[in-house]
C-alpha cells in the first residue's frame, strides 16, 4: 500500500506513531516513530502482529485497530501496552478505517501517542475517557487520582447506567450484594458523578467499631461529654460530609439506639454532637451498603422498619462475580495492570491461566480475583514475562463450555507430530526433528511472534527465526 519511498519517507518524519492494518488485522506497515515507542523492534517484528491476537496474548486490553475493523468507524481510545519484549507503555490511539468502493474496510490506519508526551504537552491536564471499556472519573482535590469501574458484563453496564442517572439527584441510595462484590467502588461513582463531587466523601465500616465509639465518631462530641474525650471535642463524621456525601458501609451493624438517631438525622437534616446543646443543618448526601438482607434483619428485629424504607427508596443489588463472567478477564487485567506499577515489574497471563480464572466460581468475589491477581504477580517468576502458574484452588476449577456443561482446564501439552516408521532404518536424529518442528510449529501458533515463541519455549529469538527457516514454517 505505502511502497512508494516518498510516503514512507513523509511518515518516518511524522512524531506520531503509524501503522496500518489490513482487513483481517495483520499490520502491513509502520512508521520508524512506531518502532521507537515499542521499544526499538524491527519492522519485521511488527510486521509478524495480528491485531487479532493483541489482547488474547496480555498485550493490550482492548485492540483499538480491531474495535474500528468490526465497528466500521473512527475510534480513539487509552491502552496500556506490554511488547512481547516486555516493554510497558500507555498509549492514546486513533484508529480510522478506510473502505473500499462497496463499503468493505480494506485497511485500518492507527495514529498512537504515548500518553506521557500528551501529559507534557497539555501539563498533565489531560483526561480521556474510553467508554467502551471502563467509566473513567477524576478524584476531587483530596482524592487519590482517577478510579476505574470495568464493566463488560450486561449487568455490570446497566448498573452503571442505573447509577449515572441516580448521581444526578439527592435521594439514598442502599447498596446491597455479596462481600466484596465492589459496593464502595460503585459509592464512590455514585459521588464522584455528583454535584458534591468537589465535597468530600466520608466513609465509615459502621462494624468496625463498638456502639460507644461508633456514636462518638458519626456523631461527634463536646469538650468534657465523656471521660477520654479530647479537650477540644472533636466533629462528627456527618458534618465532615457537608456538601458531600456520607457513606454508611456495612449499616447492617448500625446499634438499634443509633439507628433511631440516623433516622432523624435523615428526616431533619440536623446533628448535635454529644453533650452539645444545639443541633447544627447539615447537607450532605447518604449512601449506605450492606452484605444482608434487611427485610429479614427487620423482621427479626435487628433493624428498624422506619429506618429500613427510609434507606431503600433506591436499592441497586451488584451482582456476584459468579453471574457476570464476562467482567472477569477484563477485572484480572485492570488489576494486573495496577499490581505491575505498583511492584515495578513486567507481566502477562498465559491463555490457561485466563481460562482458570475465568472458571472459578469466586466466592470472594471482586476482592477475591484481586487479592488473587497480587498473589500471581508477586510470587511469579521473576525473570518470566509470562505468568503461567495459578494457585492450586483454581486448578481443579471447570471451563464453562459453550452448551453450558463444564470441561476440565487442560494445562498445555505439546503433541508431537511423531512420523509411523515405514520401511527402512528410522533414525534418532528424524524422530527429534520431527519433534522440533511441531513443537517452534505449535509455539509460533499460539504466541504469534517468534519473540513470544522464543519466550515460551525458553530459547533466543534467533534461534526461533533460525529453526523457522529450516523447517519452512
Amino acid at each position: 500500500m505505502l511502497a512508494e519511498s516518498f510516503w514512507e519517507v513523509m511518515f518516518d518524519n511524522l512524531h506520531q506513531g503509524i501503522y496500518v492494518l489490513d482487513h483481517v488485522g495483520r499490520y502491513i506497515y509502520c512508521n520508524r516513530a512506531f518502532l521507537q515507542m515499542v521499544g526499538g523492534a524491527s519492522r519485521e517484528d511488527i510486521l509478524q502482529l495480528n491485531a487479532f491476537r493483541l489482547v488474547p496474548e496480555g498485550q493490550v486490553r482492548k485492540s483499538v485497530g480491531v474495535a474500528a475493523l468490526e465497528q466500521k468507524k473512527p475510534l480513539t481510545m487509552i491502552n496500556t501496552v506490554i511488547t512481547p519484549r516486555g516493554y510497558h507503555y500507555r498509549q492514546m490511539a486513533t484508529a480510522t478505517p478506510i473502505f473500499d468502493d462497496m463499503g468493505a474496510v480494506v485497511y485500518v490506519l492507527v495514529e498512537t501517542t504515548l500518553l506521557e508526551t500528551l501529559e507534557r504537552q497539555f501539563q498533565n491536564a489531560l483526561l480521556v475517557e474510553d467508554r467502551d471499556y471502563a467509566d473513567v472519573y477524576p478524584g476531587n482535590a483530596g482524592a487519590p487520582g482517577p478510579v476505574e469501574v470495568v464493566a463488560e458484563s450486561p449487568a455490570m453496564r446497566a448498573l452503571l447506567e442505573m447509577a449515572r442517572q441516580l448521581a444526578q439527584v439527592d435521594t439514598t441510595v442502599l447498596l446491597t450484594g455479596e462481600t466484596g462484590t465492589g459496593k464502595e467502588v460503585v459509592a464512590q461513582y455514585l459521588h464522584r458523578h455528583s454535584r458534591r463531587a468537589r465535597g468530600d466523601m466520608v466513609e465509615i465500616n459502621c462494624a468496625a467499631l463498638p456502639e460507644n465509639l461508633l456514636e462518638a465518631e458519626l456523631f461527634g462530641y463536646e469538650k468534657g461529654a465523656f471521660t477520654g474525650a479530647l479537650n477540644t471535642g472533636k466533629p462528627g463524621l456527618v458534618e465532615k460530609a457537608q456538601g458531600g456525601t456520607l457513606f454508611l458501609d456495612e449499616v447492617n451493624s448500625l446499634p438499634l439506639a443509633l439507628q433511631g438517631k440516623l433516622l432523624r438525622l435523615l428526616e431533619t437534616r440536623r446533628s448535635k454532637r454529644l453533650g452539645a446543646l444545639e443541633e447544627k443543618e447539615l447537607d450532605f448526601r447518604l449512601i449506605c451498603a450492606t452484605n444482608q438482607d434487611l427485610r429479614e434483619q427487620m423482621e427479626q428485629g435487628n433493624f428498624r422498619s422506619d429506618l429500613y424504607y427510609r434507606l431503600s427508596v433506591v436499592p441497586i443489588t451488584l451482582p456476584p462475580l459468579r453471574e457476570r463472567r464476562e467482567d472477569i478477564v477484563p477485572l484480572a487485567l485492570h488489576f494486573l495492570e495496577q499490581f505491575c506499577r505498583q511492584y515495578g515489574r513486567t507481566k502477562v497471563f498465559a491463555q490457561g491461566v485466563l481460562d482458570q480464572l475465568q472458571a472459578y466460581d469466586w466466592p470472594g468475589n471482586v476482592r477475591e480475583l484481586r487479592n488473587v491477581v497480587e498473589r500471581l504477580l508477586i510470587t511469579s517468576t521473576a525473570d518470566a514475562m509470562e505468568i503461567r502458574q495459578a494457585p492450586d484452588h483454581l486448578i481443579s476449577g471447570s471451563i464453562p463450555s459453550q452448551n453450558g456443561q463444564a470441561q476440565s482446564i487442560q494445562q498445555p501439552v505439546w503433541h508431537a507430530a511423531t512420523p509411523a516408521p515405514s520401511e527402512g532404518p528410522y533414525s534418532l536424529e528424524e524422530y527429534v526433528q520431527s519433534c522440533e518442528r511441531q513443537a517452534i510449529a505449535d509455539a509460533l501458533a499460539r504466541c504469534g511472534t517468534t519473540y513470544k515463541a522464543a519466550e515460551y519455549l525458553g530459547v533466543n529469538q534467533s534461534t526461533i527465526v533460525r529453526k523457522k527457516q529450516k523447517y519452512g514454517l
